[in-house]
């Protein structure tokens, strides 16, 4: 684990204790955008796992991961 993600998911490890349930994913998608700009998350696919589901969902949200769209599917509504 590079020690940009590390550093991640040590600040979330720290910081998700004081955020209410429902701001979470909030939160993370937040962190997850300063991170991305400031350090870059280039590696971050491969450790996905590493993370809770919240910051996992934001991870994957921020960086279009496992959201493919599928062209083909329009060839049949036109």
């Amino acid at each position: 684990m590079s020690p940009e993600i590390e550093l991640l998911y040590e600040v979330w490890d720290k910081v998700k204790a004081y955020v209410p349930k429902k701001d979470k994913i909030h939160i993370a998608e937040e962190l997850v955008r300063v991170f991305d700009n400031t350090i870059g998350l280039d590696e971050i696919e491969s450790e996905l796992n590493s993370f809770d589901s919240v910051v996992k969902a934001a991870l994957m949200s921020h960086l279009d991961l496992g959201y493919e769209e599928d062209d083909e599917e329009d060839e049949y509504w036109d």
